[in-house]
């Protein structure tokens, strides 16, 4: 292979030819392109430049075509085989424009106002559909049309088969809540206050709470892959093509059947999580069942288990709407499945704190 090479003639006074030869292609040395291009840059600034002459023994490729090209900022004569010439005619890039240079500054706000702008229309959607989700719930509920056989299965599906992770998280929880009041307690000199504690914090938060956090990534996960799933395989435009809306058939069973069943869920989960407080104050203070049952029933008023109780539907109806809704945000492919599975669990999670914290301070301000 030939070595790549360049002369510079002086034709006259103010005309400057130069002859390439050898083999430039891809394989070239930077410093030899660099060579190069310092001198066309030198001599094209002074307009010197009117001929390029490719020498017998030249043979070049279509990069070092281009980058010719990109560093004739004239038209000089060139002088080369028809080989040479068809390569060069097949460069169509007459100059590559520099990459840009991003500011920092101008691409985090850019970001910033693109995700500002995303946030909101997708607050909007969702704010469309919870209207649209329950003017469809009120007109089944009036109409007395609402299909039983998918509502059983889904409060078997997203309730029932959540219990047993359900009530052991609920225990768990209650138990270690239990544990960790009475020991500070008792270096307090108060060690029967763990058990009103434990009670009131079972019955009121930890009990619902940790219940719709469960529900949450179990159910909203699901309910997202299930509609996104159907999306992909067109099965939603099939609904609609046989004239079935698909927030009746497919989000009204869902919601519904959590808005039921959790509070059910709730009542048992408040059990298992006093359980749970009552086997750790036994074991850390000695306080058998029956007087663990009669300090609860004179300290804790039927108020702080109907508090829990009330807020069970509102969660229900949060993760249901959320799965859902990013169920319907599904549109390209399996990839955009998980990501958007990931992201409804994230959703639910925090609509549930949400909710939590407005009962929390709405309960204060009124003193229950």
């Amino acid at each position: 292979m030939q070595a790549p090479y360049f002369h510079i003639h002086r034709d006259s006074v103010s005309t400057i030819c130069i002859t390439i030869g050898g083999v430039w292609d891809f394989r070239i040395a930077k410093s030899k392109l660099n060579s190069l291009a310092s001198a066309l840059h030198k001599h094209q600034n002074k307009r010197q430049i009117t001929q390029i002459m490719f020498a017998d023994d030249a043979r070049i490729d279509l990069a070092f075509g281009i980058f010719l090209k990109q560093h004739l900022h004239s038209t000089p004569e060139i002088i080369a085989s028809n080989e040479i010439n068809a390569t060069l005619n097949q460069c169509l890039i007459a100059s590559i424009p520099p990459t840009p240079k991003h500011s920092f500054v101008k691409l985090f706000f850019a970001q910033l106002g693109k995700g500002v702008y995303e946030f909101f229309q997708s607050f909007i959607d969702f704010l469309n559909f919870v209207g649209m989700s329950f003017y469809y719930l009120v007109i089944s509920l009036f109409h007395g049309n609402i299909r039983l056989t998918p509502l059983l299965y889904h409060i078997n599906e997203s309730g029932f088969k959540a219990l047993p992770v359900s009530l052991l998280t609920a225990f768990i929880v209650g138990f270690a809540i239990a544990l960790q009041g009475a020991v500070q307690l008792e270096l307090m000199g108060a060690p029967l206050l763990s058990i009103e504690m434990t009670a009131k914090l079972s019955l009121r938060e930890m009990g619902p709470f940790i219940l719709a956090l469960v529900i949450a990534g179990r159910s909203a996960s699901s309910f997202t892959a299930e509609i996104g799933v159907m999306r992909l395989t067109d099965e939603l435009d099939a609904m609609k093509t046989m004239n079935f809306h698909p927030v009746p058939f497919l989000v009204i069973p869902r919601l519904f059947a959590l808005i039921i069943v959790m509070p059910l869920l709730v009542f048992l989960a408040d059990a298992f999580s006093l359980l749970g407080g009552m086997l750790a104050v036994y074991l850390q203070l000695g306080i058998d069942m029956g007087s663990y049952i009669d300090k609860v029933h004179e300290s804790v008023s039927w108020t702080h288990f109907f508090i829990g109780i009330v807020k069970a539907p509102f969660f229900g109806a949060a993760i249901a709407l959320v799965g859902c809704f990013r169920g319907f945000c599904i549109k390209e492919n399996t990839q955009e499945l998980g990501r958007i599975t990931t992201i409804s669990v994230v959703n639910a999670l925090f609509w549930i704190i949400a909710i939590n914290a407005i009962f929390s301070f709405i309960t204060s301000r009124l003193g229950i």
